[in-house]
């Protein structure tokens, strides 16, 4: 194997690769990269055995071949060097990376030892706007489960029927749904569980020269071809639980308020709440909005009112702080909607400028300390 390419372009990628490779693990050979060279292209892959990514370059080959190299190693070396052409050659059991004042050898293992990965068929791909389902996972994926007792809540559920794609995750405290119209999905009738980790690897692969995502549906793993980058993940067991049995349908109590004020006090307040619960108490009454909290390990109390658009009976509920703040920052509005019915009862959470059907978030309320 012999190849020439420049410093900044191969370090550009392995920085895509290494948020792949596994920092520990019980097989060596998944901390390594697969390097090949073919013709004019240089392929480097990563895989966990649940996630794979698969990144193409065009680069001056002369001679072809495939190694596997440590991939922390390989970059560390890579993002010191000066910004030169580096000519990279493979001898035996070793690699040598040349420089123009200098060199760096490096011991390789077999390529076939490396795991086989995921075979892509592009026939089978369907084309959308990265932009839209970047938005869609930037505002699902923070209220997945980290239960394993619950592997379907693990992940993010994925809906693609008729002209819409939803997508909803939710750990049992809180849920997040958004809708989105997709004409290229037309047709498709899929439900899918996608582990959140490889979600969240898909912003940072859409850009000017990445706009467009071709999607996969495989049997068991879902394919993301940004066609210099290819991502593969497992797909998650379900069923997915009937999450639209959880979203009230009607509600008595309706508070509009300002979304900064409201994320700034509850951030004040939640200070001096207890370390375990975060609880924060919502008192509606009126035209004001009373935050409190008290913390009897540091002899602390908290209170603060707000002004706000309340319709309904008074009425008093616990929530975790941070659940709250969460929520709110993935709401882009000036104000915010909470429509809610009793104290025990989820809280939907949604923007006062589009409508809930496009997106919504659930809260559940903590029962109150006495």
């Amino acid at each position: 194997m012999k190849f020439v390419i420049p410093k900044s372009r191969l370090g550009n990628y392995l920085q895509y690769i290494l948020q792949v490779v596994p920092t520990k693990s019980t097989l060596p050979i998944l901390t390594n990269v697969l390097v090949e060279a073919l013709e004019n292209k240089l392929k480097i892959s990563a895989t966990d055995l649940d996630i794979s990514i698969t990144v193409s370059m065009d680069c001056k080959v002369t001679k072809k071949g495939a190694v596997a190299l440590p991939a922390r190693i390989l970059f560390d070396i890579i993002k010191e060097l000066p910004e030169s052409e580096i000519a990279i050659e493979s001898t035996g059991n070793r690699v040598e990376l040349k420089i123009p004042n200098g060199s760096y050898k490096i011991a390789v293992v077999p390529p076939e030892d490396f795991p086989k990965l995921p075979a892509v068929n592009t026939k089978k791909e369907i084309r959308i706007e990265g932009e839209n389902l970047v938005e869609m996972i930037n505002k699902t994926t923070f209220a997945c489960s980290d239960d394993e007792t619950r592997p379907a809540l693990n992940g993010v559920l994925w809906q693609t029927k008729g002209d819409k794609m939803l997508m909803v995750a939710t750990d049992g405290h809180r849920l997040a749904k958004m809708t989105s119209e997709n004409k290229k999905l037309k047709g498709m009738n899929e439900d899918v569980i996608i582990p959140p980790k490889v979600l969240d690897l898909i912003p940072k692969f859409v850009n000017e020269q990445r706009k467009e995502i071709g999607i996969i549906f495989g049997e068991n793993n879902i394919i993301f071809n940004f066609n210099d980058i290819i991502l593969t993940s497992r797909l998650l067991e379900g069923p997915y639980p009937n999450f639209e049995q959880v979203i009230p349908a009607e509600s008595d109590k309706k508070l509009i308020i300002s979304r900064d004020e409201l994320i700034r006090a509850v951030k004040r307040v939640s200070i001096l709440s207890n370390t375990l619960t975060h609880q924060v108490k919502f008192s509606l009454k009126g035209s004001n909005l009373t935050l409190s909290t008290t913390n009897a390990d540091v002899g602390g109390e908290g209170k603060e009112t707000l002004s706000c658009d309340y319709t309904g009976d008074a009425v008093e509920l616990g929530y975790n702080a941070n659940y709250i703040i969460e929520v709110l920052g993935k709401i882009d509005s000036n104000d915010v909607v909470f429509e809610l019915s009793s104290s025990v009862a989820a809280g939907v959470v949604y923007s006062s400028e589009i409508s809930k059907d496009d997106f919504l978030c659930l809260v559940m309320p903590l029962r109150l300390a006495e």
